[in-house]
């Protein structure tokens, strides 16, 4: 045995059989302070271009290197390096018993659900992060709420040359601040945070670049918006599988969400497949989504996953403002980094300490522990409930709903107009609206969907929009469907009695009595 780095490098013979070699091999593997396992792949933490720390997925010729360090190889009393095939099979392998698990590679100190902060660098086992050390965080052992309320003035601040449109907008960038901070306290799903203006050169992403200064040191990596599904599920996993804190989805034109990024934000484990190989990935969801653009729209579904941050600058030119408090505010928050990113924890830790009591705040369904620590220690100190904008973002941004409504109203009106109490097929609404009947807001409907006024869809794209809003409340009115194969399914609105809580009104009762098949024009479109 002799030390090499500080280890001492066992001899090991080629010869013996090859699970035996991968067994001790990784036993000693194991001791290389720069090797974790993470989301079923070795990784390893080393220093990019800038000289800063990163993860990388491991391959098997890294492997061998670090054998090498390790492990003394011979074949017949000959030293060799180390076999391909054993550096294979432990990349391959999958499960591994001596390596340590990493969780994620941050640059602020992690924050355990007990409130403990771990503030010194390297790998901390109660929370399986680890800390690249690069700022020095000042943090009492048993922070106060006084010391909390503090700390919010003191973020708030910061931004105060920010044209918030409202103080619960200025309290929700709070929240987006916090919540990277508090994804090792909590087991819960984070919301995506939505940064918008009501025009260009306002500061959206300014607002986002502040919180990564405050987190990181420097300026969030940024991508582009795509519509493309495929490329969106490639670039979730991408970020995903590096651990990385928070994303910069910037300057969003159009629509924003759709199936991908709504199954993301209501998921802790994201699986899929990794481009350019069979190999499917599970990987923990720990980074935060920032979305920015002017007057974003959500798709269906995503309005109520977000976060909404919105500023408000009713001058012509923006750009062009004066008498900032903060002229140079890069460098102030350079400066202040270690300042700024110690409040924030103390707010989140000082709320711990203290039990975490009540703050009795309407519940934020999907993400439950997320609203109970982050939303309910700003509260806690003295900011307003960050989730007031919520309901601005959902009538304002979700233009499902909207098309939605004006299908259940449009396609009732049809009804009545026609004098079709069993419903209609699509075709015959189709028919209907294409030969100039005036229902206004059901052509406006399918104008939206067909993508440009004067368009309709045709009757199979209608039937299939139908299906997706199907037996859905929308002001106390749903959408019902009877299927027949030989008359087509026909469609109709039902009064769900005025409540909106979906008990069954008078429409859909005599319905039901009077019976659907009898009207038997039409054919099967739907």
């Amino acid at each position: 045995m002799q030390p090499i780095d500080g280890y001492s490098k066992p001899l090991l013979d080629v010869a013996n059989p090859l699970d035996q070699l991968v067994d001790v091999a990784e036993k000693h593997l194991a001791q290389e302070p720069t090797l974790f396992q993470k989301a079923g792949e070795l990784v390893c933490i080393l220093k990019d271009h800038n000289g800063r720390l990163a993860l990388k997925p491991t391959k098997s010729s890294i492997i061998r290197y670090l054998l090498s360090r390790v492990i003394t190889w011979c074949n017949e009393g000959e030293r060799i390096h180390p076999p391909t095939s054993v550096a294979k099979c432990l990349v391959d392998k999958s499960g591994w018993q001596n390596v340590r698990k990493l969780r994620s590679l941050t640059t602020f100190p992690p924050i355990g659900a007990n409130g403990s902060i771990n503030t010194t660098e390297g790998y901390h086992p109660d929370t399986y992060v680890y800390f690249t050390g690069e700022v020095d965080c000042k943090i009492p052992d048993h922070p106060t709420q006084q010391d909390a309320k503090r700390a919010v003035s003191i973020l708030t601040d910061i931004v105060c040359d920010f044209p918030f449109a409202e103080e619960g907008h200025r309290s929700a960038w709070l929240a987006g601040l916090l919540s990277p901070l508090s994804r090792f306290a909590h087991d819960g799903n984070t919301p995506m945070v939505v940064v918008q203006a009501n025009g260009p050169r306002v500061g959206k992403t300014s607002l986002v670049k502040i919180i990564s200064y405050i987190l990181t040191g420097d300026e969030c990596p940024v991508v582009t918006h795509t519509k493309n599904e495929d490329e969106t599920r490639k670039r979730i996993l991408s970020y995903l599988r590096i651990g990385r804190s928070m994303v910069l989805v910037d300057n969003v034109v159009g629509e924003y969400g759709g199936a991908a990024i709504n199954a993301m934000a209501t998921s802790r484990q994201w699986e899929d497949r990794v481009l350019g190989h069979s190999k499917v990935l599970q990987v923990q969801n720990d980074t935060t989504w920032f979305i920015t653009g002017n007057n974003i729209l959500l798709a269906p579904d995503t309005a109520e996953r977000c976060l909404n941050i919105r500023l408000r600058c009713l001058d012509e030119k923006p750009h062009l403002r004066t008498g900032f408090k903060y002229p140079d505010l890069w460098n102030v928050v350079r400066e202040r980094r270690a300042e700024l990113l110690s409040s924030a924890l103390i707010i989140l830790k000082a709320y711990i300490m203290a039990g975490m009591p009540d703050q009795k705040l309407p519940k934020w369904g999907s993400f439950e522990q997320w609203s109970k620590l982050v939303r309910g220690a700003l509260v806690w100190a003295g900011a307003v409930d960050p989730a007031t904008t919520r309901q601005e973002l959902e009538m304002e941004s979700d233009v499902g709903r909207y098309t939605a409504n004006g299908i259940i109203e449009g396609w009732l009106q049809l009804q009545q107009m026609v004098g079709a109490k069993d419903g209609l097929t699509t075709r015959e609404a189709y028919d209907f609206i294409s030969q100039g009947l005036m229902v206004p807001s059901l052509r406006d409907a399918l104008e939206e969907i067909a993508g440009g006024v004067g368009k309709l869809p045709n009757a199979h794209t209608i039937g299939r929009h139908l299906r997706e809003i199907k037996d859905r409340n929308f002001n106390g009115k749903c959408l019902r469907c009877v299927p027949n194969d030989k008359t087509g399914h026909r469609w109709y609105v039902a009064d769900l009695g005025g409540s909106g809580t979906g008990g069954q009104g008078g429409q859909d009762s005599a319905r039901k009595t009077n019976g659907l098949n009898g009207h038997t024009n039409g054919t099967n479109h739907a």
